[in-house]
């Protein structure tokens, strides 16, 4: 049985969060936008899902104000429906409210059905659209949102 937890993104883990991005992504985040992230660390949460000493997912978020902004979140392809994404938005989302956040904001690719189910099932739901904010695509965005209870 596979040892799964969640930790702190350093910039070992780059190599490996590379490798998912790239996998997972049609304009993936550079190796410099990941490094830029981690100096962040009072306004970000950046995360790996280590499975026996290998990267198998991560997330990288942003908190302003009472709000987090996930920028990025995936899993290894080898790695997926197994629940681990949802693992990892939520060690995202428990850390953003510990920090004072009230919700959750995320842009998805319109066409992205499966992103966006996942989404759904987690208690997220679309509050707009932002027209043609994928620049590589021309595609529309969906914004989400996932509000805390009080």
């Amino acid at each position: 049985m596979t040892e799964a937890k969640i930790r702190e993104m350093t910039a070992v883990d780059i190599p490996p969060v590379m490798e998912i991005e790239r996998s997972s992504f049609v304009t993936p985040w550079t190796e410099g936008m990941f490094r830029s992230q981690l100096r962040f660390r009072d306004q970000a949460i950046n995360l790996v899902l280590d499975e026996d000493g290998t990267v198998a997912g991560y997330a990288a978020a942003w908190i302003a104000y009472d709000e987090i902004h996930l920028l990025s979140i995936a899993v290894a392809p080898a790695a997926r429906r197994r629940g681990l994404g949802g693992e990892i938005l939520r060690a995202v989302m428990e850390r953003g409210r510990a920090r004072g956040a009230v919700r959750v904001i995320l842009e998805v690719r319109d066409g992205n059905a499966g992103a966006r189910a996942f989404y759904r099932t987690r208690g997220f739901v679309d509050i707009g659209t932002r027209r043609r904010y994928y620049s590589d695509t021309d595609e529309d965005a969906i914004i989400m949102e996932y509000l805390f209870d009080e």
